[in-house]
């Protein structure tokens, strides 16, 4: 059974990744805007995270006609662990739905420790090891079948760029509505102070004002409202006009940290024709019950996380729904775990999971 302890920090870990991987979106949207002003900048930029100088590029016609026509797109967005030359496991897995005619963004979060079957086994895994096994194409693939979905594009992320890119944009200001101190980056305690009212943060401030949760009366509640608060700041300095006049500082920031699939035509597309939807993002989360259980490929018993079969489907629906796709009928075969239930039932695990 994990520590206490090694769980209260992969649950510090996890507000990072979230930030960064929702400001993936918002910022391939702000590039578009600057283009006229730093057209080779930004093709520079373009062309470093963009994989189409790969070795088989994929074809791209069917994507491209998605986008000439305006239809709905996804994105499958990844937030990929440095683990020191072993493999790379998808510690942070998110899909948003792109529709530009409604102007809106679904956004869903998949728990890295979500239990599932491999495909074509009956190997019990968590949803972070599907990356390291089957590759990218292979992840794609197990999405769509998880959230009965086409996913068009995906896009990689590290988590060293956070710090960096608030201060690229000269920092953000937020509204606290309490003071309160928390540890840094490097979990010196108490070196962060943070004061009620209106203030600007730089990049390490910015990142334990988001991350603080104990002194919260709210408590993971109050920490959600604030990753909200960060991500909308950062998104308003990112499409300032002042931003644009410091431009190269930010995509430094931002280059090293994100690849996709993506070409930078399709990009600049995205950017110029989607970018309105970035105004409304709706995030859902999916709902479930903790528990440790045991996984013979590893002959010990796993923290898990287990989604209602009842969120599951609601978030199924509701991603068809958005990318203008025919209802699921009965009978689906699946490739996950889930449980009867839904968010209130009595028997829920009191592992909160984040």
């Amino acid at each position: 059974m994990r520590s206490e302890r090694h769980i209260k920090k992969q649950k510090r870990k996890t507000w990072i990744k979230r930030i960064i991987l929702i400001l993936g979106i918002l910022i391939s949207f702000a590039v578009g805007t600057a283009a006229g002003y730093y057209g080779n900048l930004i093709q520079n930029f373009l062309t470093n995270i963009s994989d189409e100088a790969s070795e088989e590029p994929e074809d791209t016609t069917e994507q491209d006609e998605t986008i000439a026509d305006l239809h709905p797109i996804s994105i499958l967005i990844l937030g990929l662990d440095d683990v020191g030359g072993g493999p790379q496991r998808s510690d942070t897995m998110m899909v948003a739905t792109i529709n530009p005619e409604q102007e809106s963004v679904k956004l869903v979060s998949i728990p890295r420790d979500t239990l599932i079957t491999l495909p074509g086994t009956d190997r019990l895994e968590k949803f972070n090891a599907v990356y390291p096994i089957y590759g990218i194409e292979g992840l794609k693939d197990f999405v769509e079948d998880y959230l009965r979905i086409p996913i068009h594009f995906h896009a990689t992320l590290s988590f060293q760029g956070l710090v960096d890119l608030v201060d690229a944009v000269g920092g953000i200001t937020v509204d606290s509505d309490l003071s309160f101190t928390v540890q840094d980056s490097e979990e010196n305690m108490d070196a962060i102070e943070i004061e009620e009212g209106i203030q600007t943060l730089d990049g390490e401030k910015a990142l334990g004002y988001a991350r603080m949760r104990k002194q919260d009366p709210r408590g993971d509640f109050g920490r959600q409202e604030r990753q909200r608060e960060v991500i909308q700041a950062l998104a308003n300095e990112v499409l300032s006009l002042r931003s644009f006049t410091n431009i190269a500082p930010i995509l430094n920031a931002i280059s090293p940290n994100l690849s996709t699939n993506m070409s930078s035509q399709q990009i600049m597309s995205v950017a110029s024709n989607y970018s309105s939807a970035a105004q409304n993002i709706e995030s859902m989360e999916m709902s479930g019950v903790a528990d440790y259980v045991y996984i013979p490929t590893y002959n010990q018993e796993l923290y898990v996380w287990l989604p209602y079969e009842e969120t599951l489907s609601t978030i199924q629906e509701t991603l068809r729904e958005h990318m203008e796709l025919d209802p699921l009928t009965n009978g689906d075969d699946t490739l996950y775990e889930t449980i009867e239930g839904g968010p209130n039932e009595e028997d829920e695990d009191d592992i909160e999971y984040e």
